[in-house]
């Protein structure tokens, strides 16, 4: 089903944007013949699979080497697959010459022409009061993910220099942390940069968003950060961890002919979506 989902997400982007190169990165050097066969099952001649490799290059090499795991309760080996695939991205974009990118996680649809964003500046999901961003949806320069990659290689040297490194870690946040992804580091190098950074939660001025996650709540308005967006929900079918049914509350998906639009739950105005995030929720 997994597999299902992301051949559908990748072969709507595809088609939605002809005129743009599509990438994929496979989940692992022992990816299945599944995703090694992705170009010909989906058709997309501006579809390009990006292979993991060990070939890497000097400064990805020093990360994985100063790399400190500090999140017991989630698999190493996937979260180091997300600190992984920003080496991959920025790799792929110098030798295809490529400036400004948009990186979209697997369970992420994007269906807003993005062109018109200001690439000088690094457009992703803050949510409120949240000490994480999540870059389900990151809109970037090349050379701002260089800056990045920069980043987070240093912050490793200084995790590795400390006695306690799980102390030294959270003393970066206002609350102790019970584990460490590159959400906190993107949150991190937002908190260093903030003049870097846009809020993809934040409502356009064209009344449109980026989509947190359809299960989640809330979103931020634009024009006052304290006041939070909510927007219809209706029910739907949810299976927990267990495999038992269950019911969800998500956003309600209203499709009208400028595109799918979410609903404000207060005056009604519909509000058109950029991308959508299935998860969490």
């Amino acid at each position: 089903l997994y597999v299902d989902n992301v051949l559908a997400n990748i072969k709507f982007v595809g088609n939605r944007f002809p005129n743009s190169k599509i990438f994929l990165i496979e989940e692992g050097l022992n990816a299945s013949s599944n995703w090694a066969n992705f170009s010909s099952l989906l058709n997309l001649p501006n579809l390009t699979i990006i292979k993991r490799h060990e070939n890497l290059s000097r400064r990805h090499r020093g990360f994985l080497e100063n790399y400190f795991h500090f999140f017991p309760d989630a698999n190493r080996e996937f979260l180091l697959l997300c600190y992984d695939r920003w080496f991959y991205i920025y790799e792929s974009l110098v030798s295809n010459g490529i400036e400004n990118f948009v990186s979209l996680d697997s369970d992420c649809l994007l269906l807003g022409d993005l062109s018109s964003h200001d690439f000088e500046k690094i457009g992703i999901n803050h949510p409120p009061c949240s000490e994480d961003c999540w870059p389900n949806v990151v809109m970037c320069s090349t050379t701002n993910l260089n800056k990045f990659l920069d980043f987070m290689c240093s912050f490793y040297e200084g995790v590795q220099a400390q006695k306690d490194k799980a102390k030294y870690i959270n003393s970066f946040f206002d609350k102790p942390r019970t584990g460490v992804c590159d959400m906190f580091l993107w949150y991190l190098f937002k908190k260093q940069n903030p003049d870097l950074f846009v809020n993809n939660l934040t409502l356009g001025p064209d009344d449109s968003i980026h989509d947190l996650g359809l299960g989640y709540e809330p979103n931020r308005r634009v024009n006052d950060p304290s006041e939070y967006h909510e927007f219809t929900k209706r029910a739907a079918p949810k299976r927990d961890p267990q495999g038992n049914l269950e019911t969800h509350q998500i956003k309600q998906i209203f499709y009208t002919e400028d595109g799918p639009c979410f609903e404000e739950k207060d005056t009604s105005k519909l509000i058109k979506i950029k991308s959508l995030h299935f998860t969490p929720g």
